[in-house]
C-alpha cells in the first residue's frame, strides 16, 4: 500500500476522496436550502451502485465538451511540436529570456493569473500552458517551478477571481435568481486586492524556490512531455507565433465578460453588424454557419463575444489545427501518428480531470454539503467570518467548480443581506479558490500534476507554507471587513 501511494499518490487521493463522498452520503442526510431555511432529506439514502454506474455516463454527457477540447489541445501539440516553426518558437522564447529567467517566469505567472481571474472559462488556458512549460524547462527552470508559474498561477487567478474564473458567472446567476442583489462586479475592488496579494505571496515563495533550483544542473527539459530539439537554421517562428496570437486573442475576446464586467457594448454591436451583413436577401455569415443553429435561443447568445461556449472556441482551434497540418507538409500518415501521440500524452491528465468532474456528479445526485453548512452555521447566530470561512473551505474541498457552490447553496447564502451578503460572497469565492490549491479534485491541479508527472506529496510540501500564510491573510481581511 505504501508503494502504491508513493508511485500513484494523486490517483489514490482522488479515489479516496470519492470514497469519502460516498461514505458521508450515507452518514449525513442529504438536504437543501429553501429561502434560507434548511430542509433535511431522508436518512440512509446515500450514493448507491446505480448512482455510480449512471454517474459515469452523466459525467461524459455533462463534460463532454471539456473532454473533447482537451483532446483537441493534445492533437494540436502532437502535430505542432513536430513542426520546425514550433521548435523555433520554443527556442527563441527561451533564448530571449536568457539571463532573465526569474523575471520571465514571474511575467508568465502574472499573465496566467490575471487571465484566469478574468476569463469565464479557464480550461481554455490549457491551450497555452504546454508551450509555456516547454519554454520554462528549456530555460533551466525546475519542473516544480515551471508548474507553479503556469498551472499554479491558474490557481492564483481562481482564488483572486475578479470578473471571471471558472464558474463565477453562473455562481452569481444562481444567487441573483434566488433573490440576492449581486453581480460579478459586486465587491470586485476587494477581490482585485486579494488577487494582487495572492500573486505577491505566491511569487515570493516561487522566487525563493527558483533561486535554489536554478543552481541545480539537472536537465529537466528532457522530462518535458512535448520536448523539442533544435530547429533547422532557416526555420521561422512567425507562423506559430501567429497561430498562438490568434488563439489567445479569441480566448480574450470570447471569454471575458466585456459588457457585464466593463460596460463595453462595442463587441456585441460588432457581432450584430457582421451577422446582419447581407448579399441580396441572404445574411452571409449565418448562412455559412447554419442559419437555424445561429438563430436558435440555446446557441445564439453564446456566439457573442464575452459569452462564448468552449464549443465556439473549439471551432477556431480545429481550423488552426487544419492549417498547421497543411503548413507542416508532412505525409498524412505521419500527421495522424503525431496527432495520436498528442492524444496519448493527454490521456492520463484527461482521465484525472474526468474523475474530478465525477465527484461533482455524485454530489449532484446526493449532496450532504448543505447539511454540513447548516450545522456549522449554528455556531453563530449572526454572520461570522470565521464560521463562513470554515464552511467555504469544506465546500471547496469537495467541489471543483464554483458554479456548483452557487447552485447547491444559493438558498443558504440569500439568507444574508446588506454588507454581510457582500462579505460572505467574497469569503466563499476566495476560500473556494484557496482550497483548489490542495484538494485532489481541483481541475487545474490534477491536470497539471499528471501532465508534468509531479507527485501530489511534492506539491503539498511546496505549497503548504503559502496556503497557511494566505489563509491567515484572508482571515484578517474578512475580520476587518466585518468588524470595522
Amino acid at each position: 500500500m505504501k508503494k502504491l501511494f508513493k508511485e500513484h499518490d494523486l490517483a489514490v487521493l482522488i479515489f479516496g476522496l470519492l470514497a469519502v463522498i460516498i461514505l458521508l452520503s450515507w452518514v449525513i442526510p442529504a438536504g437543501y436550502f429553501s429561502g434560507g431555511t434548511f430542509v433535511e432529506g431522508e436518512p440512509w439514502q446515500g450514493i448507491g451502485l446505480l448512482h455510480i454506474t449512471y454517474g459515469i455516463a452523466a459525467v461524459i454527457n455533462s463534460y463532454s465538451m471539456s473532454i473533447a477540447f482537451l483532446i483537441l489541445v493534445g492533437i494540436f501539440y502532437g502535430i505542432a511540436s513536430k513542426t520546425e516553426s514550433y521548435k523555433a518558437l520554443v527556442t527563441k522564447l527561451a533564448n530571449l529570456a536568457k539571463g532573465h529567467v526569474i523575471s520571465f517566469a514571474c511575467l508568465i505567472s502574472l499573465i496566467v493569473a490575471v487571465a484566469t481571474s478574468m476569463l469565464n472559462n479557464t480550461i481554455v488556458l490549457f491551450m497555452f500552458i504546454p508551450l509555456l512549460v516547454s519554454v520554462l524547462l528549456r530555460m533551466g527552470v525546475s519542473k516544480m517551478n515551471a508548474f507553479a508559474s503556469t498551472f499554479g498561477s491558474m490557481l492564483v487567478g481562481t482564488l483572486g477571481a475578479t470578473i471571471g474564473s471558472e464558474g463565477l458567472g453562473n455562481y452569481v446567476y444562481y444567487l441573483a435568481y434566488s433573490g440576492m442583489e449581486v453581480t460579478i462586479t459586486t465587491e470586485v475592488v476587494i477581490r482585485v486586492g486579494i488577487l494582487l496579494l495572492t500573486y505577491v505571496l505566491f511569487t515570493f515563495f516561487n522566487i525563493v524556490s527558483m533561486k535554489k533550483s536554478l543552481n541545480n544542473k539537472k536537465d529537466e527539459a528532457k522530462e518535458d512531455v512535448f520536448a523539442v530539439e533544435e530547429p533547422k537554421k532557416r526555420a521561422k517562428a512567425w507562423p506559430m507565433v501567429l497561430a498562438f496570437v490568434v488563439l489567445f486573442a479569441f480566448a480574450i475576446l470570447g471569454f471575458v465578460a466585456w459588457e457585464e464586467g466593463f460596460g463595453i457594448t462595442a463587441l456585441t454591436d460588432f457581432y450584430e453588424d457582421i451577422m446582419a451583413w447581407k448579399i441580396g436577401d441572404v445574411a452571409v455569415l449565418p448562412a455559412l454557419l447554419g442559419t437555424n443553429l445561429v438563430e436558435s435561443q440555446s446557441i445564439a447568445p453564446h456566439l457573442i463575444f464575452g459569452d462564448w461556449y468552449l464549443f465556439t472556441y473549439s471551432i477556431f482551434l480545429f481550423l488552426v489545427i487544419i492549417v498547421v497540418m497543411i503548413a507542416s507538409r508532412k505525409k498524412l500518415n505521419e500527421t495522424f501518428e503525431n496527432a495520436w501521440d498528442g492524444i496519448k500524452k493527454f490521456a492520463k491528465p484527461i482521465a484525472f480531470v474526468t474523475l474530478a468532474y465525477f465527484a461533482l456528479i455524485l454530489l449532484d445526485f446526493v449532496s450532504f454539503i448543505p447539511a454540513v453548512v447548516n450545522e456549522l452555521g449554528k455556531m453563530s447566530s449572526a454572520f461570522n467570518p470565521f464560521v463562513a470561512s470554515l464552511q467555504a473551505l469544506i465546500v471547496g474541498l469537495f467541489n471543483s467548480q464554483l458554479d456548483f457552490v452557487g447552485y447547491s447553496l444559493s438558498g443558504y447564502l440569500i439568507g444574508f443581506t446588506g454588507v454581510s451578503a457582500n462579505i460572505i460572497n467574497v469569503v466563499y469565492i476566495t476560500m473556494f479558490g484557496l482550497m483548489q490549491f490542495i484538494t485532489p479534485i481541483s481541475v487545474a491541479l490534477v491536470f497539471g500534476l499528471s501532465y508534468m508527472d509531479i507527485p501530489y506529496k511534492k506539491w503539498f510540501q511546496y505549497i503548504w507554507k503559502f496556503f497557511v500564510g494566505m489563509l491567515v491573510c484572508l482571515l484578517v481581511i474578512f475580520t476587518l471587513l466585518t468588524y470595522l
